[in-house]
C-alpha cells in the first residue's frame, strides 16, 4: 500500500494561479510519465516552437505543438505551451499544459486534434493578442483561430475557431513549416508556409484572405528576422545535411542535421533577398529553427532544435562588419522534474546497468544511436534519472546501427530502431547488449568490462546455422526494400535471413539449459524459439521451433487480429512469480500490449490464448509505433510492472496492480491539513 498527499493552493479574487513545477513527482502507475526526478534540470522538446508571452505574465513562453501522441489518454497530442518560470536570465519552463479553443457561437471547450501538428502564432486581428494558425502535416488547408481574450482557470488564453479552413493555394505534400509573419511590411500579419510568402490582402488582417504562395527561393526550413538593422526581414535558411552514417549526434556533417545560412533583404517592398552567407556557431545537429525578433539581451534570436530532437536553446544572432552572422547559446529550455524526453522511438529495457540495484533505463533511438539512462535514486525510494549517454564500444565512437549502414544502399526509410536488451549472451557473468533493429539482421557487443563498469568489444552478428550471412545477401535485402510492388514494403519477406525485420526480441533462457535463448518473428513473421547450443565447446544458435498457443495455433498476427504488420516486439518476464517464463507482446497500429502466460513448462513453453492488458479494465492504446513495453519491477514492489514508450519518447508507466484489476480500488481522503 502507498499513500499519497494531495498537495492544492487557494486563490482570492483576482489572484493569478501559480504555474506547476513540482520538484518531485511519485510514481503512481496509471499510465503517468516516467519523470526524472533529479535535482538538476532536464531538456523539453516539441515539434513546432516559437517564444511568445502568451499567459500575459510579462515572460516569453515556449509555445508550439507536441509531435504525435503524448501520453495516454485524451489529447494525444495538441497545442500546447511550456510556461516560463524561475528568473530571466534562466530558460525555465514548467509542467506542459495543453490550449483550448471553442466553436463560433459554442462555449464548450475543445483540445487541438491530429497529429504531426504545426502551430504559429501572429497577430492577426490587430487587438495586441496572438491568434493560431494550425495545420496538420498530410493536410492542404490550414486553420485559424482567434484570441478571444477570454482565459481559461490556469490563465491560458481561450481561442475560436474559424468556421472554416483556409485553402493556400497550391498543392503541397505535406505541411511541415508554419510561421505567421509580416513579411513586406505592409502592417498585415502573413504565412509562410514550406518556405512560400502567402500574402494576406484582407486590409482588417481577420479572417485571413490569401494571395497565390511565392517561393522564396531558399528551401522549406527558413525563419524570418531583422538583422542588418533596416527594419526589414532577413532570411534564415537551413540545407539539410546528406544522409551519412555520422559517427556522433553532432559530428561534422551530422545526419540527421541542417548547415544554416543567411540571406539579406535587397528590395524595398516585393521580398527578394541577395546570396547566401555565412551563419556560424550553431550545432551540426540543427534540425529546426524558429526566428525570436527581440531575445534576452534585446537582439535577435532564434530558438535552436539539436541533439537529434531532444533539446531546444536559444541563440542570440550577432552580425558582425564582414557579413558574417554568428551565434551565442544564450541557454537550454529545461525543466525542474518534466517527464523524461528522449527523441524518436527510443525504446526501453528496464536494467541494473552497472550492479548497484537501481533501475536504469537501457533505451533505444530511431536514428541509430541507443543510450543509458542512469537511475541516481537510492534503493528504496522512485528512481532519479540522469540526461541519456551515449554508449561507446571498440571500433566504434559510440554505438549506431543504421538501415543504410547494415545492409547498404540508399534507402528512404534510412532509420535505426534498436530494441535493446542487457543479458549474459555468452555465460561469462557479465551482461551484454543485444540490438534487434530496423533490419532483419540482429547484432550484438560482447561486455569485455566489469559488473561495475561495462566495457564493449567491437560488434558481432547473430548467425544462425543453415543461414549464412554476407555482403550479397546484405546488398540483396537493401535492394529489395526498395521495391514498393514487393508485399510489406518496405519490410519484404527475406528467406536468406531468419529474422524478421523492425522485431524487438524476447532474451531468455526459455529451455532450462542455462544458456540465453531468443524468442522473436522468424522470416514468415512467426514467433520462433532461437536457442543456443554448445555441444563442442563451441556456442551457436539454432532455430528450433516455431512457439504456439495451447490451442495449437502458431503465434502471428492472427492471434490478435492484426490486419497490418509493420513492427512490434516481444518481451519475457515471470509475470506471476510462479517459475515459468510468460510473454509480454506489444504491437503496432493499435498499439495494444498481450500478455500470454506459459501454460506449459520451464523447459518447454506453450502458451495460453493471450489477454490483453487494461489499466484498471479500460485498455490500453496510447501510441501507433509503439508501445514496446518492458515489463520490470519499478516501483520496488517485487511485482513486474510495465514501462512503454511513445513516438517521442516519453514513458506511461503501469503498476502491476492497476494492469491486474478490474476497477480502480476504493478511496478516500483524509481530513485537510495546511502545510507550512
Amino acid at each position: 500500500r502507498r499513500d499519497y498527499e494531495i498537495r492544492f493552493e487557494t486563490l482570492m479574487p483576482g489572484e493569478r494561479r501559480p504555474h506547476l513545477a513540482p520538484p518531485k513527482v511519485p510514481l503512481v502507475g496509471v499510465g503517468d510519465l516516467l519523470r526524472a526526478n533529479d535535482d538538476a534540470p532536464h531538456p523539453v522538446t516539441l515539434h513546432s516552437f516559437d517564444l511568445r508571452d502568451l499567459d500575459g505574465d510579462g515572460r516569453a513562453d515556449l509555445i508550439g505543438t507536441w509531435n504525435y501522441y503524448h501520453r495516454p489518454g485524451t489529447p494525444i497530442s495538441g497545442v500546447i505551451a511550456y510556461p516560463r518560470i524561475g528568473t530571466e536570465d534562466e530558460f525555465r519552463v514548467g509542467d506542459l499544459v495543453r490550449l483550448r479553443y471553442r466553436d463560433p457561437g459554442s462555449s464548450t471547450l475543445h483540445y487541438f486534434p491530429g497529429t504531426y501538428l504545426e502551430a504559429a502564432f501572429g497577430d492577426l486581428t490587430g487587438d495586441g493578442r496572438l491568434d493560431l494558425c494550425v495545420a496538420e502535416w498530410n493536410r492542404e488547408g490550414v486553420w485559424f483561430f482567434r484570441n478571444t481574450g477570454d482565459v481559461d482557470g490556469g490563465g491560458w488564453p481561450i481561442y475560436e475557431r474559424h468556421p472554416d479552413p483556409i485553402d493556400v493555394g497550391g498543392r503541397l505534400a505535406s505541411i511541415h513549416s508554419l510561421q505567421m509573419v509580416d513579411v513586406d511590411g505592409d502592417g498585415l500579419v502573413d504565412l509562410v508556409i514550406n518556405g512560400q510568402w502567402i500574402r494576406n490582402h484582407n486590409p482588417f488582417g481577420w479572417p485571413f484572405e490569401p494571395d497565390p504562395p511565392l517561393d522564396l527561393g531558399s528551401g522549406e526550413q527558413v525563419a524570418l528576422v531583422e538583422l542588418t538593422g533596416d527594419g526589414r526581414l532577413d532570411l534564415i535558411s537551413l540545407t539539410e545535411n546528406p544522409s551519412a552514417h555520422t559517427p556522433m549526434p553532432d559530428s561534422p556533417g551530422a545526419s540527421p542535421g541542417h548547415t544554416a545560412h543567411w540571406r539579406p533583404r535587397l528590395d524595398e517592398a516585393w521580398p527578394q533577398f541577395g546570396d547566401p552567407r555565412p551563419l556560424s556557431g550553431l550545432p551540426p545537429s540543427t534540425t529546426r529553427v524558429a526566428a525570436i525578433h527581440s531575445g534576452p539581451e534585446g537582439q535577435p534570436g532564434l530558438l535552436v532544435q539539436h541533439n537529434v530532437w531532444q533539446a531546444i536553446s536559444l541563440f542570440d544572432l550577432r552580425l558582425g562588419p564582414d557579413g558574417q552572422l554568428a551565434t551565442h547559446e544564450w541557454g537550454r529550455a529545461e525543466a525542474d522534474c518534466g517527464p523524461l524526453i528522449h527523441s524518436d522511438q527510443g525504446w526501453p529495457c528496464v536494467c541494473d546497468w552497472d550492479g548497484d540495484g537501481g533501475r536504469d533505463l537501457l533505451i533505444g533511438g530511431g536514428y541509430g544511436w541507443p543510450r543509458i539512462v542512469h537511475d541516481l535514486g537510492e534503493d528504496e525510494t522512485d528512481p532519479t534519472y540522469s540526461e541519456p549517454e551515449l554508449i561507446f564500444a571498440e571500433g566504434e565512437q559510440a554505438i549506431r546501427l543504421r538501415r543504410d549502414e547494415i545492409l547498404g544502399g540508399d534507402h528512404w526509410h534510412n532509420m535505426g530502431y534498436p530494441y535493446p536488451a542487457y543479458v549474459d549472451w555468452d555465460g561469462d557473468g557479465l551482461p551484454d547488449l543485444m540490438f534487434p533493429n530496423e533490419t532483419n539482421r540482429i547484432f550484438w557487443y560482447r561486455n569485455v568490462g566489469t559488473r561495475e563498469q561495462p566495457e564493449f568489444g567491437p560488434r558481432q552478428q547473430l548467425i544462425v546455422d543453415g543461414y549464412p550471412d554476407d555482403a550479397a545477401k546484405r546488398a540483396r535485402a537493401a535492394e529489395r526494400g526498395l521495391d514498393k510492388e514487393l508485399p510489406n514494403h518496405p519490410y519484404p519477406f527475406d528467406e536468406t535471413s531468419p529474422f524478421f525485420w523492425r522485431t524487438g526480441g524476447a532474451f531468455a533462457d526459455w529451455n532450462g539449459d542455462g544458456l540465453c535463448d531468443l524468442a522473436i518473428h522468424d522470416e514468415e513473421r512467426k514467433l520462433t524459439l532461437f536457442v543456443q547450443v554448445d555441444d563442442d565447446g563451441t556456442r551457436r544458435l539454432r532455430k528450433e521451433r516455431r512457439l504456439l498457443l495451447t490451442d495449437g495455433r502458431e503465434i502471428d498476427d492472427s492471434i490478435v487480429g492484426r490486419e497490418k504488420h509493420w513492427t512490434e516486439s516481444f518481451r519475457a518476464i515471470d509475470w506471476t512469480g510462479d517459475g515459468r517464463l510468460d510473454l509480454i507482446y506489444n504491437t503496432a497500429g493499435t498499439g495494444h500490449i498481450y500478455l500470454l502466460l506459459n501454460a506449459g513448462t520451464d523447459t518447454d513453453p506453450v502458451f495460453d490464448l493471450p489477454r490483453q492488458l487494461c489499466c484498471y479494465g479500460e485498455p490500453i492504446s496510447f501510441t501507433i509505433h509503439g508501445p514496446n513495453a518492458w515489463p520490470g519491477d519499478l516501483d520496488g514492489d517485487g511485482k513486474p510492472d510495465l514501462l512503454g514508450c511513445v513516438e517521442w519518447s516519453v514513458y506511461p508507466f503501469y503498476a502491476h496492480a492497476a494492469l491486474e484489476m478490474e476497477r480502480h480500488p476504493d478511496w478516500e481522503l483524509g481530513e485537510p491539513r495546511a502545510m507550512e
